[in-house]
């Protein structure tokens, strides 16, 4: 998440802002961590959700509050905070990137008791950049930092292993929902010798794609079910409990409440914008090529903004079926 983007509708800016939030703060629930943790790390698939909730997640986890640049991942606030994930909230770092979510997770029956670092991040737009170089980066910072924190000196042996997780709300163009996972393997160029998985498979990218497909996975069709579908707060409550047996607090129903109204809001305004922009730029025009190329800026707009398909974007702006492949010849 970054702060203190400039954007040319403040209205939007806000509106974008809380539901950023919301919905930070509704991945941040126990419930939900432990169904990401149970389905997304191995070290968890053998234990319950229950017990991942009630027993696994160290403290409050913190949403937004870690910068992830250089210098400011390990200060000292930061590291109190990190180390005993207390709930006293942080200043606001205007122009800082931070964690979206970040908590600690500990497996127990081992040995000792292996501390997981995780970081979910949500990602809303298909981004300009490597989404995995951005992940990469992140796993770094989080691994670099925790020297004078989890180790001082030359004690590397008490690194912790750190998973970055990446939930993205919009689908690569021509695919469906899906699931990568990307960490270190060892690979013998000569010799018989081995070293443990755990010495040296320090990091772990996760990155799901969540679109609006019929998936079979139950992690993504709950993804779905909270962030895609359009359907009100209480229709979502229900579903969750009878599908997945989770009952929501009132506080986090209202939280859920604002994720919908304004997912809503936003998607008819959206809406409305591309259908005035291609009738209006194309009853100027006067041409069917005029009306092609404006109904094409429209669906390319909305399938940047909402995330959407290009036919999903092209039912919205109501492009009649006659234009409908040349739209799609143009885009």
């Amino acid at each position: 998440m970054e702060h203190g983007q400039k954007r040319a509708n403040p209205s939007v800016e806000t509106e974008d802002a809380t539901y950023d939030k919301a919905a930070k703060e509704f991945l941040a629930l126990r419930q939900i961590l432990a169904m990401i943790l149970h389905r997304l790390v191995p070290e968890f698939h053998s234990f319950s959700l229950e017990f991942i909730a009630r027993e696994c997640i160290e403290g409050k986890p913190l949403v937004g509050e870690v910068p992830v640049d250089p210098g400011r991942t390990n200060q000292q606030n930061i590291q109190k905070k990190i180390r005993g994930l207390q709930t006293e909230q942080s200043e606001k770092d205007e122009g800082w990137v931070t964690f979206d979510v970040l908590f600690y997770a500990c497996v127990p029956g081992t040995d000792k008791r292996i501390k997981l670092i995780i970081n979910i991040e949500a990602q809303r737009n298909d981004p300009r950049y490597s989404l995995l170089k951005r992940a990469q980066f992140y796993l770094s910072r989080l691994v670099s930092s925790q020297k004078e924190r989890e180790f001082s000196g030359q004690d590397y042996d008490n690194i912790c292993k750190v998973y970055s997780i990446w939930l993205c709300f919009y689908l690569p163009e021509g695919e469906g929902s899906s699931i990568n996972q990307y960490h270190t393997v060892e690979e013998v160029l000569y010799g018989n010798h081995h070293e443990p998985k755990e010495e040296y498979d320090l990091t772990n990218i996760t990155v799901v794609h969540i679109g609006d497909d019929e998936p079979t996975d139950e992690l993504l069709r709950f993804l779905q079910i909270v962030f895609v579908q359009q359907m009100t707060e209480m229709q979502k409550a229900e579903q969750m409990k009878k599908e997945f047996g989770i009952e929501l607090e009132d506080d986090t129903r209202r939280g859920l409440e604002t994720m919908c109204n304004l997912s809503s809001g936003l998607k008819d305004r959206a809406r409305a914008e591309g259908v005035a922009i291609g009738e209006a730029r194309g009853e100027a025009r006067g041409e069917a090529r005029g009306r092609v190329a404006a109904w094409a800026e429209s669906v390319r707009s909305l399938m940047a903004s909402m995330k959407w398909t290009a036919r999903q974007a092209i039912d919205a702006v109501a492009v009649p079926p006659e234009y409908q492949q040349k739209v799609l010849e143009q885009l």
